[in-house]
């Protein structure tokens, strides 16, 4: 199930390991991370993990450097030698696109037609959802592996994308409102502040990625754009 923040978007894999354990409490940082206001008036804070109304007792490190160095190790491919998991595909292979695609479609069935994953869904049909990883340098336009003119594709060539720890790139694109908060759409995605698109930050398999696609005032416009541009070549074929 897709919730705001930090969520999941895969199959849980059951792993009794250090490794296991990393992963969630680097989670619940990273939800902190999603959830504190700004706090950087003052530069002795940290501005993404200061919110003492939250209990962070039980993780390892409350330190900025902690939570990047935690959330980049859950996107450097890294196995677990006492579980006997697949590792993820690549991001910018088919079978990833796959996984992504089935998981949506689980999310949906979960939260309903009106959430952000029929949003994301709909954007990977009409080829405008975008993956991407900082920590690797990599942005692609997903697709749907099921289209007529995807049959046989197995992989496309990724974007390059300036390198970034995610607590520094989440900074720089999360939008945040005049009280510090992240700024949220009705339907609990986040908004892009570099691109005015929506924006879901979490998991796809045990992955961390960022995902965006235009936020539904955009595909509103285009399309009665596209409906000005054709009742007026309908008059002008009319009048001529």
């Amino acid at each position: 199930m897709m919730t705001a923040g930090i969520s999941q978007i895969g199959k849980e894999r059951p792993m009794v390991s250090a490794l296991t354990t990393t992963r969630l409490l680097a989670s619940q940082m990273a939800l902190q991370l999603l959830q504190t206001p700004d706090s950087s008036q003052d530069s002795n804070s940290d501005p993404l993990l200061s919110d003492s109304s939250s209990d962070l007792s039980s993780l390892p490190s409350q330190s900025q450097a902690s939570l990047t160095s935690m959330l980049n190790g859950l996107s450097a491919n890294q196995t677990d030698s006492s579980a006997a998991s697949q590792p993820d595909p690549d991001m910018t292979s088919s079978s990833f696109m796959d996984l992504l695609k089935q998981n949506l479609q689980d999310a949906v069935k979960s939260e309903g037609t009106g959430g952000q994953a029929q949003a994301m869904l709909d954007a990977l049909d009409n080829g405008t959802l975008t993956v991407s990883d900082p920590t690797k340098g990599v942005s692609i336009q997903a697709w749907d592996v099921d289209a007529d003119g995807e049959q046989g594709t197995t992989s496309k060539t990724g974007d390059t994308i300036p390198t970034s720890d995610w607590n520094d790139y989440l900074k720089a694109h999360l939008e945040r409102g005049s009280d510090g908060t992240f700024v949220k759409n009705p339907d609990g995605s986040f908004i892009d502040k570099t691109t005015g698109s929506e924006a879901y930050f979490g998991q796809v398999g045990s992955q961390f990625y960022y995902i965006t696609w235009p936020s539904a005032s955009a595909t509103s416009d285009a399309g009665a754009s596209s409906s000005d541009a054709s009742a007026s070549e309908a008059a002008n074929k009319a009048s001529a």
